[in-house]
């Protein structure tokens, strides 16, 4: 209604004249009115965006500006997220593009976040002044003057000979537990703290406080900082950890939940959509993949990434990704959060059951890019496919619609996993790739294809050798090889950057169907960019031919 737009004008300019008197907090209540009364109103997403830099940047810790805070990263998140949350915040902050009041002075926070997280030695050194422990998880050592001996993380708990399973590698720790009276008689000794995750409450001998802890609730690493205790201190005992009601404290089946988590929920619901809809339609249906560079952004009313799906012509992909093709020591490609491609590697530690579907993975990732050359890939956000990779954290999915296809992998040196495009593979390359493409290379010149066949195996002296592959009038999946020779190319050791994904594919006999073209390759549609899977004509073959040629 226009009577709510001009009301949210006045409430945007009052917003920005909060900004111009340092008033952050004041500004964003007034910005969220504007935005409630009328969404649409110009420009007040990225004041919004602004004004969260800037009150980030206001929350000291230990007195120094909370870095992480201002990109909106865990002090845990690993080199690639702190690299891609800089590379969708800088195009919404930079000052050509938002005009926001203050957007500047928030570009800068945020480059300055930037250049210190992404050196590996400026960020380790912040990290020790500031007693963020990340993901190797440190705790205090030495004991405090107490009548009770610290239990898990220092909680008051109850009970006796009970100990953490997660502290059990550390003998330092295996402190057995006393009862007390009560928590009140030790205030002046304790403090009140809460997880980022779950938001479960618990109190904490005073040496921990401003460390990086676990969790007892959900097990995961948070930064112990004071908060106020809660107004009705009502404990209740959970597993003998004295915990305040669900009101104050976010029960298990609550908490936000993790990036993967959330990408495979929304894959394994889209998917149970797409074979309902499969049995009614001939034509495309929908995936869907989560976009959200962080658990928290699941609240922010971001719609998750859409992107059309169309059946494939002949062979049925999702045959080959079947619970029983999963096996113990394979790789398999996942797809990503950012345009949907298989570009996630997980390594299959052991298959626990097929019905209900549930295996040991741990997720691969790559500290460097040193097997190619100088050029810092990790370092602007772009996820590396292919190279030497280790294994990481372990964890167990039951999710089996995540995963795209299996990976043909070699062992390296100390155990380094392998993954390099072989002879007969089909890739993705990226069509304007450049070794000039940085954070603020546009989605738009980086979300565009060319489908192309190896010729041969990679080896770092030659790199590899690759063809085009051009699509076949009539179908959506089908593709042959380019049919002049001279359109073979290398593809150089300091260029393998431009592969983006490998695609599943089928090469049909003829047999399939009586309009099988023979020798050509079917690929599997929900790895191939949506550009790439339009029906085309005899005329459009023919232009396509010639542009390649």
């Amino acid at each position: 209604m226009e009577c709510n737009k001009d009301e949210a004008f006045r409430a945007k300019e009052i917003a920005e004249r909060n900004v111009t008197k340092k008033d952050y907090a004041g500004a964003k209540k007034f910005a969220l009115k504007a935005r409630n009364l009328y969404p649409g109103l110009d420009g007040i997403s990225q004041m919004l965006t602004t004004l969260d830099v800037y009150i980030s940047a206001e929350k000291k810790v230990s007195g120094e500006v909370n870095w992480y805070g201002v990109l909106g990263v865990n002090p845990s998140a690993e080199d690639e997220v702190v690299a891609k949350q800089y590379r969708k915040l800088a195009p919404m902050l930079h000052p050509d593009k938002n005009k926001s009041v203050g957007a500047a002075g928030a570009f800068k926070l945020v480059t300055e976040a930037w250049s210190l997280l992404s050196d590996k030695t400026k960020r380790l050194a912040y990290n020790r002044k500031m007693s963020f422990r990340g993901t190797q998880k440190e705790f205090p050592s030495g004991s405090v003057s107490s009548s009770m001996p610290p239990g898990p993380n220092s909680c008051y708990i109850s009970g006796s000979n009970i100990t953490s399973n997660t502290m059990a590698r550390d003998d330092n720790f295996r402190a057995g537990r006393s009862s007390f009276a009560s928590p009140s008689n030790m205030k002046s000794a304790t403090f009140w703290t809460a997880c980022n995750g779950c938001k479960a409450q618990c109190e904490y001998l005073r040496v921990y406080l401003n460390r990086t802890l676990l969790c007892a609730n959900c097990r995961e690493p948070f930064l112990a900082l004071e908060k106020a205790p809660p107004p009705n201190p009502n404990m209740s005992e959970i597993g003998g950890i004295y915990w305040y009601p669900v009101n104050y404290a976010k029960p298990i089946s609550e908490r936000e939940l993790t990036l993967f988590e959330t990408r495979n929920m929304l894959i394994d619901k889209a998917r149970t959509l797409i074979l309902e809809k499969l049995k009614e339609w001939n034509s495309g249906t929908v995936k869907e993949n989560c976009s959200s560079e962080s658990p928290d952004e699941s609240d922010t009313g971001i719609a998750p990434l859409s992107i059309n799906v169309p059946d494939p012509d002949f062979h049925n992909f999702d045959l080959d990704r079947s619970e029983s093709s999963f096996q113990d020591d394979q790789v398999w490609a996942a797809y990503d959060n950012d345009d949907g491609m298989p570009r996630f590697y997980a390594r299959i530690h052991k298959v626990i059951s097929l019905k209900p579907f549930k295996m040991k993975i741990s997720w691969l990732s790559s500290r460097s890019n040193d097997e190619f050359g100088s050029l810092n890939w990790l370092g602007s956000g772009f996820t590396k496919t292919c190279g030497e990779f280790r294994s990481g954290r372990r964890e167990i999915s039951e999710t089996l619609n995540s995963f795209s296809h299996k990976v043909h992998w070699t062992k390296g040196a100390r155990g380094a996993i392998r993954i390099f495009p072989r002879k007969g593979d089909v890739w993705a390359v990226y069509r304007n790739w450049s070794p000039d493409w940085n954070e603020h290379t546009p989605d738009e010149v980086i979300h565009k294809y060319d489908m192309v066949e190896v010729l041969d195996d990679y080896n770092k002296e030659q790199g590899v050798f690759v063809i085009p592959l051009v699509k076949v009038a009539g179908f959506r999946t089908v593709f042959i090889k380019h049919n002049d020779r001279n359109e073979v190319k290398r593809v150089r050791k300091e260029e393998m950057f431009r592969f983006s994904h490998r695609v599943p594919n089928y090469l049909l006999t003829g047999q399939e169907a009586r309009n099988a073209p023979a020798g050509c390759h079917e690929l599997d549609p929900a790895a191939t960019p949506s550009e790439l899977l339009h029906v085309i004509n005899e005329a459009d073959e023919t232009g396509m031919e010639h542009d390649l040629g």
